[in-house]
């Protein structure tokens, strides 16, 4: 397959980059922190930051493109070490062309503190986010990790889930929609956070 010249990879491969430097310039992610991908049609390509790279001085020519097997198509960088997660939660979840993984602050704060994310303050993060399950801690990168998010992914009652002391991952038919959510989540849970400070 070639999509080296694919207008549509092109512009997805435009928005990762995009995507990596809000995530990076909200606070959402540090260095080289998180990972965000995006699939060219229903099935494949897969564009996936690599794993290593500063996400908030990333480009284009970094990032990776690979099929739903994970096999290299194009690109010289390693894939993100959660790339198995990606592609569970693609395999599961109909519809779901994106997907972000960040390590929000104040969710994870929310997260080691032991906040029941099953229940929203705000009428927005209920509206918008729906159930944010918990899912149990698994190392970063594992294969165990992964199947995990993929069942929650599958079940379709959720759009996001919560790394437990890791951090968040979103999904979405397309990766604006994605970012949106993980940003939703995150300013819920500031809020939430300085509700229960004061």
């Amino acid at each position: 397959m070639d999509v080296t010249n694919s207008p549509s990879v092109e512009s997805l491969k435009e928005a990762v980059v995009m995507v990596c430097r809000l995530l990076y310039d909200k606070g959402l992610i540090a260095g080289a922190d998180g990972n965000v991908s995006v699939m060219a049609s229903p099935d494949g390509p897969v564009i996936i930051t690599p794993g290593g790279c500063h996400k908030g001085l990333i480009s284009e020519q970094d990032l990776v493109v690979m099929d739903m097997s994970g096999r290299l198509i194009e690109g010289g960088k390693k894939p993100s070490s959660e790339t198995s997660m990606h592609l569970h939660i693609y395999s599961a979840a109909s519809g779901v062309r994106a997907v972000v993984h960040a390590h929000p602050p104040y969710t994870l704060a929310l997260n080691l503190a032991g906040h029941d994310f099953s229940r929203h303050l705000l009428i927005e993060g209920q509206i918008v986010l729906g159930e944010v399950p918990v899912v149990d801690f698994s190392p970063p990168g594992s294969e165990a990790l992964a199947q995990a998010v993929g069942k929650v992914a599958l079940d379709g009652t959720s759009c996001c889930a919560v790394l437990e002391r890791h951090g968040a991952v979103t999904w979405a038919p397309n990766l604006f929609d994605a970012f949106s959510l993980m940003e939703c989540l995150e300013h819920n849970c500031r809020i939430t956070a300085l509700a229960r400070n004061l």
